[in-house]
């Protein structure tokens, strides 16, 4: 999973949706330089100046922008 692949999910009704990785964030303010390279979630780390993976406590920030069409946007949480 990259950003740019296409994804199919369950919407907040269970239905099934198809869009595709746009974009990826986190809630909290230390991570604002993030990339999902093969499925892997890395931070750019100020200390060691280098892209590195997230630890497992800290995945629960991140999120996915799922962009649908034009004018219309998902924002979901990654499953394992």
């Amino acid at each position: 999973m990259n950003i740019g692949d296409e994804v199919v999910y369950n919407g907040d009704y269970g239905e099934f949706k198809t869009g595709v990785i746009t974009a990826v964030g986190s809630d909290k303010d230390s991570y604002d330089d993030i990339k999902l390279e093969d499925g892997t979630f890395l931070y750019k780390s100020k200390k060691l100046k280098k892209y590195v993976p997230f630890k497992e406590k800290s995945l629960a920030s991140v999120y996915l922008e799922i962009t649908l069409g034009p004018d219309d946007y998902d924002y979901i949480l990654p499953t394992n």
